[in-house]
C-alpha cells in the first residue's frame, strides 16, 4: 500500500486517502459540464483554471475555445466514485481506471471530427453520444 507524507504535520497517509482528499467536485450548482471524454463534473471555470485531470492531453487548461468543444453542458445523471477501482457503479460507468469526482452517467454531445480521429489514432475511447 502506497503512502503519502503530509509535510504540515509530517503524517504519512494511504496514497487513497490523499486521492481522495485530492478528488474533483463541482464548486457551483451553475455552469457544470462534463468532459467528453471521461465525463467527470466541473464547472466551465474549474476547466480553464485546471484542465480534466484525467484528460490532460486534451489541454485545457487557459483555453476557453477547448473548454466549450471538449465538454458538454449536456449530461444526465451524476454519481460520485470515491475508490473508482473498486466501484461496481465506476466498472458499470468505464470509469474504474479514473481519478475519485463526481461523474455524469452519460453525455451528449461529440468531439470534433479532427480530434475523434485523433483520439482514434491514439486508442482513447470517450463517453460522449451525438444527439
Amino acid at each position: 500500500q502506497r503512502h503519502t507524507k503530509m509535510a504540515a504535520d509530517d503524517v504519512h497517509v494511504p496514497q487513497a486517502v490523499a486521492d481522495l482528499a485530492n478528488a474533483s467536485t463541482p464548486d457551483s450548482l451553475k455552469n457544470i459540464r462534463a468532459c467528453k471524454r471521461c465525463g467527470i463534473l466541473k464547472t466551465f471555470n474549474q476547466f480553464y483554471d485546471d484542465g480534466c485531470e484525467n484528460c490532460p492531453f486534451l489541454e485545457m487548461r487557459d483555453d476557453a475555445d477547448k473548454c466549450n468543444n471538449y465538454t458538454s453542458a449536456f449530461y444526465e445523471g451524476a454519481c460520485a466514485v470515491m475508490t473508482p477501482n473498486e466501484s461496481w457503479a465506476a466498472k458499470w460507468l468505464r470509469i474504474d481506471q479514473y481519478l475519485p469526482g463526481v461523474y455524469a452517467l452519460s453525455i451528449t454531445g461529440q468531439f470534433d471530427r479532427d480530434t475523434e480521429e485523433e483520439l482514434e489514432n491514439r486508442g482513447i475511447r470517450w463517453r460522449c453520444r451525438p444527439a
